[in-house]
């Protein structure tokens, strides 16, 4: 009998642990010359209309490994609904508070945000790297009856405080129903100097093409945010490998100060869904950083080597131009932390290869340069 209910008390245990939450960190190396930051840009609280702890965001980061969080509640009175019904006695302030004691704590770094949302155009801006939401949704409640004058004046107000100015979700279907359009008001924010990054993935309608090819145009930084309002589990799902959106900072020091200067010289890039976003020079570097080759072998008739993923994000290789005169997998998958061996052929592989020097040149179909252009990686082989 006892045997019988120690085994049961073994199951239940077994149960137990394989349900308990484990840290689940995204893994990056370190570019040359900047520290690989991986960062949540727009998350809700229980102070706007999230119903999660500001605490638990950062619990949250830290499971998957984040350097940086922005708490970025609605900065509009109308939101505030806990403050209106009299369960909470603060500012909108408090949420930050809250959230960055519990970050010094646990060594995540949480920027002072807030979400100023308005109908489109111009749509939702967060406002990152602020003192006071307070003043900026006074600032914008003085034109409530107008949203363009309204968002004006809350960027106004936030630009004061030396904000870092985010346009969300361009594709958001609430403000895009069947297209996603940039209005006459946005090149008006934009020349004022209201625009500073634009998010290109969000966490409720995914990845847009269109905010992309804006960003690039445009100047603007590569953000990407969760845009979280309920605890993550509910819809990352952890149990089989997925990881939220993050933006990638590439900062010179992993402080606050550290990000807002990446934030500024535009060095960000973003990982969402197993894909990279970003410049070719920034995503380039990182891609050579985590793709590592060695052991290469040269014989008459192949050669061989072996490369190892260094990340946790899995990468989809095809065959690139250039290549014609050797043979190798066209299509191959690399996936996270494995090793494998690559063998090059020449044309007739019973043959010697016959080249004294040739290039592998294959496309990283999930990094992307541009909307639809992936980046293109090269390995150089020269006979000893």
């Amino acid at each position: 009998m006892k045997k019988k209910i120690s085994l049961l008390l073994i199951a239940a245990f077994a149960m137990f642990a394989a349900d308990a939450a484990v840290p689940h960190p995204i893994v990056l190396p370190d570019i040359d010359g900047y520290k690989t930051l991986k960062g949540d840009m727009h998350i809700h609280t229980v102070f706007s209309d999230g119903t999660v702890w500001p605490t638990t965001r950062v619990e949250e980061a830290v499971m998957e490994g984040l350097d940086v969080i922005a708490i970025t509640d609605h900065v509009d009175t109308r939101l505030q609904k806990y403050t209106n019904k009299g369960l909470f006695r603060c500012d909108r302030n408090e949420s930050y508070r809250i959230a960055a004691a519990a970050g010094k704590a646990a060594d995540v770094l949480v920027i002072h945000g807030g979400e100023i949302s308005r109908g489109m155009p111009p749509g939702h801006w967060n406002a990152l790297f602020i003192d006071d939401n307070d003043a900026i949704a006074a600032a914008a409640e003085k034109y409530d009856d107008n949203h363009v004058k309204a968002m004006r004046a809350g960027l106004k107000e936030a630009r004061r405080q030396g904000a870092f100015t985010v346009w969300n979700h361009p594709h958001w279907e609430r403000q895009a129903q069947n297209e996603t359009r940039w209005y006459d008001e946005h090149t008006h924010l934009y020349d004022e100097g209201y625009m500073h990054g634009i998010e290109i993935y969000n966490g409720f309608c995914g990845y847009s093409p269109e905010a992309h090819r804006w960003a690039i145009d445009h100047g603007c930084a590569l953000i990407s945010g969760t845009d979280t309002h309920k605890p993550l589990f509910l819809n990352i799902d952890y149990a089989n490998g997925m990881h939220r959106p993050v933006t990638l900072i590439f900062a010179k020091e992993r402080t606050l100060e550290g990000v807002r200067e990446a934030l500024d010289s535009r060095r960000t890039a973003v990982l969402a869904d197993e894909h990279v976003y970003g410049s070719e020079e920034l995503i380039g570097e990182l891609f050579s950083a985590l793709f590592e080759v060695s052991d290469i072998k040269y014989s008459e008739k192949k050669v061989t080597f072996k490369v190892v993923n260094r990340s946790s994000v899995p990468l989809f290789l095809s065959k690139a131009p250039g290549s014609e005169q050797v043979v190798f997998p066209r299509d191959m998958i690399v996936r996270p932390f494995e090793c494998m061996t690559m063998t090059i052929y020449g044309l007739d592989n019973k043959k010697p290869i016959g080249l004294d020097s040739f290039d592998v040149n294959f496309y990283v179909n999930n990094f992307l340069t541009e909307p639809d252009k992936p980046l293109v990686h090269s390995i150089h082989f020269a006979f000893p």
